[in-house]
């Protein structure tokens, strides 16, 4: 009898919980569409830029240059595709038209193409040799297509609407399944317009019937993304600079689609799903220019890049431009591959798939903890239904180091997470976890980047959701210290900042000319250098014992030798360490600065404008001693090459320097001059 009645009470309890815990918990809307989760699960790939531009060096083209200019002879869309492919892109994205009307494949629709160029003598096809190669590599292919054209003579009348919407036609119908869709934001404006050479302005939500556009695109490609344009299923983060908001909603509401803080951070109380995909270059620039060879961007900016785009949410659309031989350059494939190795480090062994895992509130055993390290995307752990909060802990047998949290939301049923913090457990004391970033939203995915901490337990605390939890992922990693370069400035107040990419590296520095070891000064603060000098720095990993290349920042005499009175207005920008900060000078005028006493001069240090599009560098000049000619010199491959310029000669010994340029590379009445600075003995 006691059996049966035990057995009655266990049957009891069991139909009990499972009344409570067999149903998922229910959608918190908005919600993906299954395209936008597929996309989602893409993380990253590329944007390639190359057309006119490229030949004309130029970013945005007039559209009043001759399709002839657009000639490459050694082009190799297999290199591109096969380099992107290896450093873990998922996709390619062709502008097959930019602003200057140029179309990149056999079009019908204007003359102004590649079948006009000398290119394979007017029968190349670049959206096509592209597609192949995507095909050939197992890779997406996307296209761009600017909806303004500076070359149709019809751009802003009824006519060319037709003609754009052919050409979305031709692209749709030719050339294989497409993955996105790329509609840029700039519309209207100066332009060639056919010879009229005038402005026009259009009203984009309207001229362009993006409605119309849309339904020719899906019905072709129903698995597309939309970027752009009224009918967007993915939105501009409001940056080219490389990162989303740390807090990162996937929805936003489109009436507020040109709010930039809106498109940073999306909108908890948004109407439509609408994730974050974020732009940006290898390069200052889209399109190649030489000038910019010195200015790839370094593995720690790419890096730094990833965690704040992928990491917070949104996908990486990283743009590498095309050169004049029609490749990626040597040194963009190998900085791009050095990048991709360091993420693979960064997150190749999860500290969590073997710890022990406990939570305060479980839906049911089919929403158990444990499906956090399961490694199935498709399970999750969820609280009930009362419960828009919860913690989860992980206990390790051993104490283990960590600086990296990976948290994934089950987004089929809507992002919900708002606020979250971690604490950490060593011998029993416990210690919160200072995050690089402000912790609220996770999303699709969310990577938490903190200096290295040992621990024998972690704990997650989620303080508030829009629902019950429903996290399907988390992982924990111990990336390497990343030994970059450290960076060294001096600003206007003579105060050095040695600033290292990882703060988990120790950064040691000389100020004698010496190389630095780990036995020298240890950079702690910025501080006082008010002198000249050369100033070497290194990046050290205290636990491995390597360093990273030597940092070296010769510095000349500062402001305080110079006799204030012989400064003008804007001196203040040439030793003000920021080299994206130009101080304009009309040529054939003069920097003119007057030291307290005499010195021996022996040279003069110049850095050109370092911002995007930066022009106007100098290339002659007049350099005068005491008002008598020393020097007449010529920068001579300054526009392709714009670093820092460094003239020395034999001392010479006076008080007053005069620095004249004479013409400059672009023909204007001005220069640009980042920073100046006289070299004495």
């Amino acid at each position: 009898m006691k059996k049966i009645l035990l057995y009655i009470l266990t049957i009891s309890i069991l139909s009990s919980c499972s009344n409570v815990t067999n149903h998922a918990p229910a959608p918190i809307e908005p919600i993906p569409t299954q395209e936008q989760i597929d996309w989602h699960k893409l993380e990253t790939y590329s944007f390639v830029h190359f057309g006119l531009n490229t030949y004309n060096d130029l970013e945005w083209g007039y559209g009043n240059t001759p399709a002839s200019t657009f000639n490459p002879t050694n082009l190799d869309c297999d290199q591109w595709v096969a380099t992107l492919k290896q450093c873990g892109m998922k996709g390619v994205i062709l502008t097959a038209k930019h602003h200057d009307g140029f179309c990149l494949w056999q079009t019908k629709t204007t003359d102004y193409s590649i079948a006009n160029s000398p290119y394979k003598n007017g029968n190349g096809d670049m959206v096509k040799e592209l597609s192949d190669a995507c095909k050939k590599h197992g890779l997406k292919f996307g296209l761009y297509l600017s909806p303004w054209d500076r070359n149709h003579a019809q751009y802003g009348y009824e006519d060319y609407v037709e003609v754009y919407h052919n050409q979305i036609d031709e692209l749709t119908s030719n050339y294989g399944e497409l993955f996105e869709f790329w509609f840029d934001g700039a519309n209207g404006g100066n332009g060639y317009y056919g010879g009229t050479n005038e402005s026009r302005s259009i009203n984009a939500k309207e001229y362009y019937d993006y409605e119309r556009a849309r339904d020719t695109i899906l019905k072709r490609h129903p698995n597309a993304m939309i970027f752009g344009g009224t009918c967007q299923t993915i939105r501009w983060v409001g940056n080219e600079q490389g990162w989303a908001g740390d807090t990162d909603w996937c929805m936003i509401n489109p009436e507020q689609d040109n709010n930039t803080k809106h498109l940073n951070h999306g909108s908890e109380n948004g109407t439509h799903w609408i994730p974050a995909e974020v732009d940006v270059s290898i390069r200052p620039g889209w399109f190649y220019h030489k000038r910019e060879d010195h200015q790839v961007k370094s593995i720690a900016q790419l890096t730094d890049i990833y965690y704040r785009s992928v990491g917070h949410n949104a996908n990486l659309l990283l743009n590498f431009p095309i050169n004049l031989d029609g490749k990626i350059p040597a040194q963009d494939s190998v900085r791009i591959i050095e990048w991709h190795d360091v993420i693979t480090n960064d997150l190749k062994d999860n500290i969590l798939k073997d710890a022990k895992v406990n939570v305060d509130n479980e839906r049911g055993r089919k929403f158990k903890a444990e499906n956090v390290i399961d490694g199935d995307w498709e399970t999750y752990w969820a609280t009930e239904d009362d419960y828009n909060f919860g913690t989860i802990s992980f206990t390790f047998d051993k104490p283990v180091k960590m600086n990296r949290v990976v948290l994934q939301e089950y987004i089929p049923l809507g992002q919900r997470v708002s606020d979250f913090y971690m604490e950490g457990e060593l011998n029993g004391e416990w210690f919160k976890i200072n995050a690089f970033d402000t912790l609220s939203t996770i999303g699709y995915k969310r990577i938490v980047r903190f200096n290295t901490v040992e621990l024998d337990k972690l704990i997650i605390y989620f303080e508030e959701s829009r629902g019950p939890l429903c996290i399907n992922n988390i992982e924990a990693y111990c990336a390497p210290v990343l030994l970059a370069e450290p960076n060294i400035t001096r600003n206007y107040d003579n105060i050095v900042e040695i600033k290292s990419f990882d703060s988990d590296a120790h950064v040691y520095y000389t100020l004698d000319g010496s190389d630095p070891d780990e036995k020298s000064m240890k950079y702690e603060k910025p501080f006082v250098y008010n002198d000249k000098g050369v100033i070497k720095a290194i990046a050290f990993d205290p636990i491995t014992k390597k360093k990273s290349a030597v940092a070296v920042k010769e510095l000349d005499l500062p402001k305080e030798y110079f006799l204030m009175s012989s400064f003008v207005d804007g001196y203040k920008k040439l030793f003000d360490g920021n080299l994206n900060v130009a101080f304009y000078l009309n040529l054939n005028d003069s920097i003119k600065m007057t030291f307290e006493d005499d010195k021996v001069i022996s040279g003069f240090r110049y850095i050109p404008n370092q911002s995007r599009d930066a022009s106007r560098h100098i290339v002659d000049y007049e350099l005068y001693i005491d008002g008598k000619k020393v020097q007449s010199g010529t920068f001579g491959n300054i526009k392709n090459n714009p670093i820092e310029q460094v003239v020395r000669f034999d001392g010479i010994k006076g008080k007053t320097v005069t620095f004249v340029p004479t013409r400059n590379t672009d023909g204007s009445k001005n220069c640009g001059i980042a920073e100046f600075s006289v070299i004495t003995n």
